[in-house]
């Protein structure tokens, strides 16, 4: 009687081999998170920095939208204009064309980030009638 008492009194923990699947499943886990978090770290960076390139793109429309349709910056080259932002290039390339709408000058704006491209606009630029 003593015997079966004993036996099943010693059956009430865990083995050492429980112990150790529950810490590989724990790890498998955490580490999955951790991986999960980093990847979300670097997708938000990415996305600030084309936050970031976006309004650098839209500050030089704006900025060429409010200068002269003649201006040295709005004249037709071949070769874009540069404008260093902090860590951004901004690059605007101005091209004719008054071959489809009478007037008027497409613009490319493109803002770099470590020599690639993070952000693009294009716009249409007329001379004004006043």
């Amino acid at each position: 009687m003593r015997q079966s008492r004993n036996k099943v009194q010693g059956e009430k923990g865990f083995t050492l081999i429980e112990v150790t699947m529950a810490m590989v499943i724990l790890g498998i886990g955490i580490m999955s998170i951790v991986a999960l978090q980093t990847r979300d770290m670097a997708y938000n960076n990415s996305s600030r920095r084309q936050t970031e390139a976006y309004t650098w793109a839209m500050d030089r429309v704006e900025r060429l939208r409010a200068i002269s349709y003649t201006d040295a910056d709005l004249i037709v080259s071949g070769t874009a204009k540069t404008d260093n932002e902090g860590p951004y290039t901004v690059r605007w390339l101005v091209s004719d064309n008054s071959a489809k709408v009478p007037d008027t000058k497409k613009v490319d704006v493109t803002v770099l980030w470590n020599n690639r491209t993070v952000s693009t606009i294009v716009i249409t630029r007329t001379l004004s009638s006043m």
